[in-house]
């Protein structure tokens, strides 16, 4: 049998040829082989990859183990079996599984068994969403319409896996999943246990890790956003594209109802009457053509004060990702505002790179004055001005009833769980409120 750094070697020399875009992730991050005393095939840690070489080793020395079901499992780790595991692991940095655990209230290093249950119960989520997007790893082509699988290396059989369970994001499988029964006969939880073991074995796949600074963080988002804005990856790979879709869920809200009326403007000031239209002339009649191509180009301000919780943070993100997935021809110009607004946090999206939202930098400093969104606007948009500013924000803030504060273009209020909000009398401006969430005001 090779040793386990040649199956290494093999496993991403052949993922270059098969799934460049994964391999050139897990270059960027990097890549290790340990030896370490656990039960752990793999974990991350931002960091790098880290594969364990004592786990491989002794796998493969004896690979064939039963499990309670009486079902015979072959642990072999070939290179198809380390693509697969090293894509797993790339898939939690790219799907925040850590992060996104702490929003919906599940943290590791706690202390009672509750708690323990459910972060447990959350690791099971994560990896029932990833393993599915790697095993199916589905894509519609969009010329015939059929859909094709071409699954990324080799699933091994004593992971997490459930076919009812493919299209459905970490989150939605962590409600589904029963609560976890302690077996009398077995010791309590200590805390160490990550609750991904399957069929009774005493080994898992991987240990779930948190970034280990947020700098570390923003340099793996970074270079992940890198590696998918690169000219040479096309369109990148299919399950990618459906996590970054799941972890950026499009919110339920009918954007283009709501931004109808603003188009609708935005064609009456950009038609024109220098090149008549051909099939006006051709009944008879002088029609204006149009005079550029219909795209709006919107400015978005994103609340990130003190009053902000992060489900709140989290939806606006959402709504952003909704309006670039309904608006392929839109630009969006983000940017942070809490005391004043942060302009190097200004960043463009479009339908062509809504993935990279993902890498948005936030910036606060626990301050909120909705108001100075209006300076920015006129002092950076000097020559064209947006065709509609969206303000997202909660507006405990002196914009809440404000009787001076004026816009240089229109504005859609945003208003997160503050149901008294009044609306600026000299701004014209459409208000759309949103719940979120329900203690804060309710």
């Amino acid at each position: 049998m090779a040793s386990a750094y040649e199956i290494v070697e093999k496993a991403m020399i052949n993922l270059v040829l098969d799934f460049p875009v994964y391999a050139q992730m897990i270059t960027r991050i990097g890549y290790k082989l340990v030896r370490v005393d656990n039960n752990q095939l793999a974990w991350t840690d931002g960091n790098a990859i880290y594969l364990n070489e004592t786990q491989i080793d002794m796998f493969n020395a004896n690979p064939l183990v039963p499990g309670e079901s009486g079902m015979v499992h072959n642990r072999t780790i070939g290179q198809k079996e380390v693509q697969f595991i090293l894509c797993h692991e790339l898939l939690h940095l790219i799907g925040l599984t850590f992060d996104r655990g702490s929003t919906i209230g599940v943290h590791k290093g706690a202390y009672n068994q509750e708690d323990i249950k459910k972060w447990r119960k959350w690791n099971k989520a994560t990896d029932f969403e990833i393993n599915a997007l790697l095993h199916t790893n589905e894509s519609t082509d969009p010329l015939t319409g059929m859909v094709k699988r071409n699954p990324v290396g080799n699933m091994p059989t004593w992971v997490l896996y459930e076919s009812e369970y493919k299209q459905m994001s970490a989150e939605e499988i962590f409600k589904a999943l029963p609560d976890e029964q302690q077996d009398p006969n077995k010791p309590s939880f200590d805390g160490n246990e990550t609750g991904n073991n399957v069929d009774g074995l005493d080994f898992g796949l991987d240990e779930h890790m948190p970034f280990q600074t947020e700098d570390v963080k923003n340099e793996v988002m970074s270079k992940i956003a890198e590696a998918l804005g690169s000219k040479t990856n096309g369109l990148g790979e299919s399950s990618i594209d459906r996590l970054i879709e799941k972890v950026y869920k499009p919110e339920p809200f009918n954007w283009r109802k709501a931004l109808t009326k603003y188009i609708r403007g935005w064609m009456k000031e950009n038609y024109t009457w220098n090149r008549p239209s051909r099939v006006g002339i051709a009944n008879g009649l002088i029609l204006p053509s149009a005079g550029r191509t219909p795209k709006m180009h919107i400015a978005v301000s994103v609340d990130t004060s003190g009053s902000i919780c992060d489900k709140e943070l989290n939806t606006m993100m959402n709504h952003l990702f909704t309006i670039l997935n309904q608006f392929k021809e839109f630009r969006v110009d983000v940017w942070c505002c809490g005391s004043y607004v942060y302009p190097e946090t200004l960043r463009t999206f479009t339908a062509s790179n809504k993935k990279e939202l993902y890498n948005f930098e936030f910036k606060s400093d626990g301050g909120n004055d909705m108001r100075k969104n209006f300076s920015f606007l006129r002092k950076h948009y000097k020559q064209q001005k947006p065709d509609l500013f969206i303000c997202m924000s909660d507006f405990y803030d002196p914009l809440d009833g404000d009787t001076e504060t004026t816009s240089p273009c229109p504005v859609i209020w945003m208003v997160l769980d503050n149901p008294n909000f009044k609306k600026p009398t000299k701004i014209r401006a459409e208000t759309y409120p949103f719940i979120v969430n329900e203690s804060k005001n309710y």
